[in-house]
């Protein structure tokens, strides 16, 4: 699943290529994802123009006068950028025309992406509980430190929770992990003044080198011009079989998810 990096980075570049912010067509190709692709939404945003593009927890926000389209690539939602002529790929589900022919299409194979109108966006079902973003200054070791002191969560679930850290998932929580040098079945409330300084300042170096990089590709993920995420090269723990310091890397499940981790690193 796209992370916050995966998501950063899609987000960029689709801000980054729009030339005129104005909306020509939004064209409802499968309404089949998540949640069925509700028939208002060309009305809702078909002659207007996108105010800004912007990224909340794992979610793209293009947001208008009166509104935002709040979009989730779920497990394998991709956006692809194309000029003039649209031709069909299998599993596209939507398509926005602007109106310097620029038309960004989202295909999502397994249908388990979104997208949604709202008027509000602070107070829409799938916004309102999500958490601190971690690239913030409110992101900080007093706020970890206050989180973590009645938490009985591991604490690579615990940083992983939305409602608490919003965007950090599997892969960047294991390798936020091993560089503050703390193991993923660690309790939270075990986690002192200073390894909460070391994990938050780890998180935020970890996400920023991805976002940098271009996110890490695994499986499906593609950046908006197609390419792989080069954070992948840049992995030290998840996924790999040795550390760099040459001791073999663990894989235990927590809560049904691979988890990494360096038994000598991470003591």
């Amino acid at each position: 699943m796209p992370e916050l990096p995966e998501v950063e980075t899609i987000c960029n570049a689709i801000e980054q290529s729009i030339d005129s912010p104005k909306i020509d067509k939004f064209k409802i190709i499968n309404n089949k994802l998540r949640w069925k692709i509700s028939g208002n939404i060309p009305s809702r945003v078909n002659g207007q123009v996108i105010k800004k593009i912007y990224r909340r927890a794992k979610y793209i926000i293009f947001e208008f006068d009166h509104g935002c389209l709040i979009t989730h690539l779920g497990m394998t939602g991709q956006f692809r950028r194309i000029q003039n002529d649209y031709t069909s790929h299998k599993h596209d589900h939507f398509l926005i025309k602007m109106s310097d022919d620029n038309i960004y299409v989202y295909n999502d194979v397994r249908k388990f992406g979104s997208i949604h109108w709202s008027a509000n966006v602070d107070k829409h079902f799938l916004m309102k509980n999500i958490g601190i973003e971690p690239l913030t200054e409110g992101f900080n070791s007093r706020y970890l430190k206050n989180r973590t002191t009645k938490s009985k969560m591991k604490i690579k679930n615990f940083i992983m929770d939305q409602k608490i850290i919003a965007g950090v998932g599997n892969i960047y929580a294991s390798e936020a992990l091993f560089l503050s040098k703390i193991r993923p079945n660690k309790i939270a409330n075990k986690l002192s003044k200073s390894m909460c300084d070391h994990l938050v300042k780890s998180i935020k170096v970890v996400l920023r080198k991805a976002i940098k990089y271009g996110g890490t590709s695994i499986k499906d993920y593609k950046t908006l011009d197609g390419n792989s995420g080069y954070f992948t090269q840049k992995l030290s723990v998840y996924g790999l079989d040795r550390c760099k310091c040459g001791e073999k890397i663990k894989n235990v499940k927590i809560s049904g998810r691979s988890s990494f981790y360096c038994p000598k690193c991470q003591k």
